[in-house]
């Protein structure tokens, strides 16, 4: 999926010097014509930087990024500005800057931290995963302000509330999981960060009923009761599908709408019904969702828990071979084909179960 590539060696070290942090920034920026292409913004940026906190991420004497720091209170820090040379792209290095940036505005009881970054109304391709990076870092929308910047540039503020997640630093995780579909893919999601997983039906481990009223709820109470069952951190996701037009049934209730035999051609043929017998024919009364809570919990009973979703369409009759559960009606935002018909690196990119995931990585594994 993306943002699994190999980790490389670097070092992440404050700048103390406002002259060199004015030129790191300067240079980077300038590396990166797609995101930073008005020379004046560039000017700006370095200035400001020999104010500012400034870390570096450097590979031996090689400099790759930078992120600088603006106080706004004593409680809330603006990232300012972060710049990673192209060329290190998705090697991680932007997580570690922002999470050595969390630690430190942490441990001076900095408890916010946002973002100002390009509105998707301004439609500009490399902003689009700029603001899915900043997202699964645990950022989330505030406020659109469309004449701060310019009309033709409206400027998103994303904000996120600090705190230090528990990391993961064991081998081994139970999958608190009996859908051989959901321990595959969790596995996959985890081989790079060579953590073995175990299921939970492997382990004899009963399922448990599933009493709560929200997805997080009932992925925690999987989760814990897995991890106290193995004496191993355990994890769950629940997951579901929700329409709109069925006021986001099925949502939690999902797989039981599948019956006790586990029959999704069934569920899928319901949710043709129910949309039919509500007059939603055509593809804009067919929008909806996948959800994935994501809970990592510890024989503690301590819970670390993610949510993810990806938007989309539904579309009949179903298609496609691959994937599982409601994947065969699934048509994602940006996409022509279902998730059933997707090669499954592809849907590991875009699946709201990776959501999820890239959230979980970037708060417990990083």
């Amino acid at each position: 999926m993306s943002g699994t590539a190999p980790q490389i060696d670097i070092r992440i070290e404050a700048e103390p010097d406002p002259d060199r942090r004015r030129a790191i920034v300067h240079g980077i920026l300038s590396a990166l014509p797609d995101w930073f292409g008005i020379p004046e913004a560039i000017e700006h940026y370095a200035e400001e930087a020999g104010g500012l906190t400034l870390l570096a991420a450097r590979r031996d004497d090689d400099l790759l990024g930078f992120v600088t720091l603006k106080p706004q209170s004593a409680y809330a820090t603006e990232l300012h500005c972060m710049g990673v040379l192209r060329a290190h792209h998705r090697l991680g290095i932007g997580r570690r800057l922002l999470r050595a940036a969390e630690t430190s505005l942490l441990a001076r009881g900095v408890e916010f931290l946002s973002v100002k970054t390009l509105a998707p109304e301004a439609n500009w391709a490399p902003y689009d995963a700029t603001r899915a990076f900043y997202r699964a870092m645990g950022f989330r929308p505030l406020e659109t302000f469309p004449g701060l910047w310019s009309v033709e540039d409206p400027c998103l503020m994303m904000v996120k509330a600090l705190r230090m997640a528990r990391r993961f630093d064991g081998k081994t995780l139970v999958v608190a999981s009996h859908n051989q579909g959901k321990v595959r893919e969790i596995a996959e999601l985890l081989r790079p960060f060579g953590v073995e997983s175990v299921s939970a039906a492997t382990l004899g481990l009963p399922e448990p009923e599933e009493t709560e009223t929200s997805f997080r709820g009932n992925a925690e109470l999987k989760a814990r009761a897995a991890a106290i069952g193995a004496k191993l951190p355990a994890l769950a996701d629940d997951s579901g599908l929700a329409v709109d037009a069925l006021e986001g049934a099925p949502g939690i209730y999902s797989a039981r709408w599948a019956g006790e035999s586990r029959d999704f051609g069934a569920a899928m043929k319901k949710v043709e019904q129910e949309l039919a017998a509500r007059g939603a024919t055509s593809p804009k009364d067919r929008r909806a969702r996948f959800i994935c809570a994501l809970s990592l919990c510890w024989p503690d009973g301590h819970c670390e828990t993610f949510e993810g979703k990806v938007e989309g369409t539904l579309a009949f009759p179903p298609r496609g071979l691959r994937g599982f559960g409601y994947d065969p009606i699934f048509i994602a935002d940006g996409r022509t084909i279902t998730f059933a018909e997707m090669d499954p690196a592809e849907k590991h990119a875009i699946s709201h179960r990776a959501d999820a995931f890239r959230q979980l990585v970037a708060a417990c594994f990083a």
